[in-house]
C-alpha cells in the first residue's frame, strides 16, 4: 500500500511505499491528492485512506 503525504511547506502530494518516494506515470509529485490517487488507480495500485500532512 502506498501512503500519499502533503509536503505542507511545498504544497505539493507524493506517494510513498517502504519511505522510498514513487514515480508513477512518469511523475513524482502532483497538485492534489486526488490526482495522487489517479495515478495510483492508473497503476493498479492501492493507496491508504488517510493523507499525512507534514507541517514545518
Amino acid at each position: 500500500m502506498y501512503r500519499i503525504v502533503n509536503l505542507g511547506r511545498t504544497g505539493v502530494y507524493v506517494a510513498i511505499q517502504a519511505g522510498t518516494l514513487a514515480t508513477l506515470g512518469g511523475r513524482s509529485h502532483w497538485e492534489s491528492a486526488e490526482q495522487v490517487r489517479g495515478a495510483l488507480a492508473a497503476a493498479r495500485l492501492a493507496a491508504v485512506d488517510r493523507v499525512l500532512n507534514t507541517r514545518p
